[in-house]
C-alpha cells in the first residue's frame, strides 16, 4: 500500500530534519558560546545531544522502540506503543522545546538547567534498566552486555550535562519556583510528548506507522 506524505514523514524524512536542528544548533552554540551564561550553553548543548541520541536510537544501530515496547509488555513490539508516529512526535517535540528553552534560558536560568539535570538522568535509567531487561531476555541467545540503543549517549553525552548541572546548582542561588517550572517541563514532555501519545496507539495498534525491523535486536529474534 502506497504510503502518505505523514507516514513518508514519520519514517525517514524527520530524522533527517532532526539531525539538521542538531548541527545548526551546534554551530550557533560555537558562536554564541562566548556571551551566553552556563544555563544558556547547558540547554543548547541538550538540544545538540538530542539529535545525537536520536540517531543512536533510530539509525545506528536503531532500534530503541523495540526495546522500549517490549519493556511495556507489547505483544506486537514492531507495531506499538512507540510507533513512527509517535517516536517523530515524542522526539522532534522534545527538540522543539529544548530550542525554545534555549532562547528563553537567560530568563529562567536554574529552571533549565535543573530540566537538564533530570532529563540526563531520567534517560541514564530508563535506558539501563532497558539495557537489563533485554540482557535477561536474550542472555541464552548470545547478548552478553547491557547495551541497547541510546546506552552510549546518554552515558557520555547527557550523563555529562546532568553532572555539570549539578555542579552549577551546588554553586549557584535558585529559587522554590525554578525547580517547580524545571520540574513542570520535564513532566510536560513526560505527559504530553511520551505518556499520552502511547495511550491512544495502544489503544488503536494501527500497523500503518508500524516499523519493519527490530534493529540492533533483530539479531536475537
Amino acid at each position: 500500500m502506497k504510503e502518505n506524505l505523514l507516514q513518508k514523514w514519520c519514517d525517514q524524512a524527520w530524522l533527517h530534519c532532526i539531525y539538521l536542528i542538531g548541527i545548526i544548533m551546534g554551530n550557533i552554540l560555537l558562536i554564541k558560546w562566548p556571551v551566553w551564561e552556563v544555563p544558556q550553553r547547558l540547554i543548547c548543548l541538550l538540544a545538540i545531544m538530542v539529535p545525537l541520541h536520536v540517531f543512536e536510537e533510530n539509525t545506528a544501530p536503531g532500534g530503541f522502540f523495540y526495546m522500549n515496547n517490549l519493556g511495556q509488555k507489547s505483544d506486537a513490539p514492531l507495531v506499538y506503543p512507540q510507533n513512527r508516529l509517535t517516536n517523530m512526535f515524542t522526539n522532534l517535540g522534545a527538540e522543539f522545546i529544548f530550542i525554545l528553552m534555549t532562547a528563553f534560558a537567560v530568563r529562567i536560568e536554574a529552571a533549565s538547567v535543573i530540566a537538564v539535570v533530570i532529563f540526563g538522568i531520567g534517560e541514564l535509567i530508563h535506558h539501563t534498566m532497558d539495557g537489563i531487561h533485554m540482557y535477561k531476555r536474550y542472555k541464552d541467545k548470545g547478548k552478553k552486555t547491557l547495551y541497547g540503543p541510546g546506552t552510549i549517549t546518554s552515558y557520555i553525552c547527557l550523563l555529562p550535562l546532568s553532572v555539570y548541572g549539578c555542579l552549577w546548582l551546588s554553586e549557584n542561588p535558585f529559587t522554590a519556583s525554578q525547580v517547580i517550572l524545571g520540574v513542570a517541563i520535564v513532566l510536560f514532555i513526560i505527559i504530553f510528548l511520551i505518556l499520552i501519545p502511547f495511550t491512544f496507539s495502544k489503544r488503536i495498534k494501527s500497523q500503518k506507522y508500524a516499523f519493519s525491523s527490530a534493529g540492533y535486536f533483530s539479531k536475537y529474534e
